[in-house]
């Protein structure tokens, strides 16, 4: 089917306009599709009524970015935004992740180049794998090519360089237009319940309890960062 058809679907399933996508979830195949590039084959209102959706749908979960393989579509495009992020100084948590506030942004073709070496350990979440967590290392900074929709429909194409929780978001939706979960990517014996997460803030007691090893395990109390 014809990617622009393929959306047009996906869209009118809704019972009305303005309403949450289904997202859908491991297990489905489109989650495990190499998306195909959306500059070019997709219609630009298409698009931006596709973005409106999205938005609505991430933020419904609730969650901070949606693929559009998350949707069903095999499409090279995601919406990002972190509402829930803290400014410096108000959050010790998010002080220790980087965790900044993100505008909304939508981005097509995505590519990602790490920066340096360094690499941060952090629980992720997935709304494909709803009610589950593990704890998946990313690199701490990133460089970023993307071509931007923007609100008024307009294309525009963007090099930036991203740290902290900005750059994990980033890698998290990267890393399902090309078919793979953030749970794919995790320490092995990390994936936990979700209501878990909280006895393991310190991920120190994460090695401990759950009997973590391999570079996680170099981490001090009170560390994320490697390299």
């Amino acid at each position: 089917m014809d990617i622009n058809e393929l959306t047009r679907k996906i869209l009118d399933r809704r019972a009305k306009e303005g309403d949450p996508l289904r997202i859908v979830q491991a297990g489905h195949p489109a989650l495990r599709r190499r998306a195909v590039p959306a500059r070019g084959r997709i219609d630009i209102e298409l698009l931006c009524e596709l973005a409106e959706a999205m938005t609505a749908t991430m933020r419904a979960a609730p969650g901070v970015g949606l693929a559009a393989p998350q949707v069903g579509l095999p499409l090279s495009f995601y919406v990002v935004e972190d509402g829930f992020a803290s400014e410096p100084g108000e959050d010790a948590d998010d002080d220790l992740l980087e965790r900044r506030p993100l505008a909304l942004r939508a981005l097509l073709d995505p590519v990602l180049e790490p920066l340096g070496t360094q690499r941060v350990f952090a629980f992720e979440g997935c709304l494909s794998v709803d009610g589950w967590q593990s704890i998946v290392p990313r690199a701490r900074r990133v460089r970023l090519s993307a071509v931007e929709l923007l609100r008024d429909g307009r294309l525009v194409e963007v090099e930036e360089e991203h740290l902290g929780w900005t750059a994990r978001i980033l890698q998290h939706e990267t890393d399902h237009l090309a078919g793979t979960l953030c749970h794919d990517v995790s320490v092995p014996r990390s994936f936990i319940d979700a209501a878990y997460t909280g006895h393991y803030g310190d991920l120190s007691e994460a090695v401990r309890r759950l009997g973590l090893t391999g570079e996680i395990a170099d981490l001090a109390p009170g560390e994320v960062v490697t390299g």
